[in-house]
């Protein structure tokens, strides 16, 4: 599954689960499971946009720390 296809997925699955959450909410009924679940799909949307630290511009990072050393 492509990422554009998986976040598009994820993203539906959080509208699903956000008007569960609200007529639940509206009726007055418990909606921990579906906030678990809500909890669950936004950490897996978090981690889809997250680069690999290996990625995320070393070469940045590295002047930064000789930037330290010379001040």
């Amino acid at each position: 599954m492509s990422k554009y296809v998986l976040e598009k997925n994820i993203r539906g699955e959080l509208k699903r689960i956000n008007d569960i959450i609200d007529l639940k909410i509206i009726r007055g009924m418990p909606y921990k499971r579906e906030s678990l679940r809500h909890r669950f799909l936004l950490y897996r949307l978090v981690d889809l946009h997250r680069l690999p630290k290996f990625h995320s511009n070393w070469f940045a990072r590295s002047v930064n720390v000789i930037a330290t050393f010379l001040l």
